[in-house]
């Protein structure tokens, strides 16, 4: 038995020694350096390289050792990231780094009276180049229950309702009005009641536009979906 496993000892200071040498030459030789970086982010660039190079990426580090999580890590205070992606091309040496946004569709004053932004997905966050023109959000109450319901309420809501959005009042947590328009409507005001069964309040709210008796309507109560009522 012992014999049997010194006979296998060369092969395994050899797989070893082939590991370190794998590791040495991907992790710390120069042979597949950076030669090239390129960095953009939605016209941000200027923002986001400053802040990870040269500390996490620099011309000459080993290509191996570029790390996303540590990028991300650096830019974790710029909340208005959303992703970032690392494309390496080894032959050629050069790495790029393609970071992207949370697009608002709508702002709001916090408490201290900064301004905050909210994505589709209903994400908070502070913008570098906010659009012009995108609505308010009022609230009534300055609650993290009631930003909470908002959030919900965006991310639960179709892109489509929400994408021509004009106003958005929050009085409480059940007390969400939507001001929007969709085809065939300039504005139509819809009061959502609370952010639940929002699937089924979307799928009345459809049905409702499709008859023509309520091609001239302008409001919307869906807080009860099962007895919608239409102004």
């Amino acid at each position: 038995m012992r014999k049997r496993r010194f006979r296998n000892a060369p092969g395994v200071i050899l797989v070893i020694a082939l590991i370190g040498i794998l590791g040495y030459f991907l992790g710390w030789s120069k042979v597949l350096a950076i030669r090239s970086i390129e960095i953009t982010a939605e016209g941000n660039e200027a923002l986001v390289t400053p802040v990870i190079v040269p500390k996490d990426l620099h011309i000459g580090l080993p290509m191996a050792r570029v790390s996303t999580q540590r990028i991300a890590h650096d830019l974790a205070g710029m909340s208005w990231v959303a992703n970032i992606k690392v494309n390496r091309r080894w032959l050629a040496h050069d790495v790029k780094v393609v970071i992207t946004e949370h697009h608002p569709i709508a702002k709001y004053f916090d408490i201290t009276g900064v301004t905050k932004y909210f994505d589709s997905q209903g994400y908070s966050f502070n913008s570098p180049n906010p659009p012009s023109g995108i609505p308010i959000i009022s609230f009534g109450d300055q609650s993290d229950t009631s930003r909470a319901a908002v959030a919900t309420f965006l991310s639960l809501t179709p892109p489509d309702i929400t994408a021509k959005l004009i106003s958005l009042s929050v009085e409480s947590s059940d007390q969400i009005v939507l001001s929007t328009s969709l085809p065939g409507y300039s504005q139509l005001e819809i009061h959502w009641g609370s952010n639940s069964n929002i699937a089924l309040k979307v799928k009345v709210l459809r049905q409702l536009l499709t008859l023509p008796e309520n091609a001239k309507i302008t409001t919307v109560d869906l807080s009860n979906p099962l007895t919608p009522v239409v102004k």
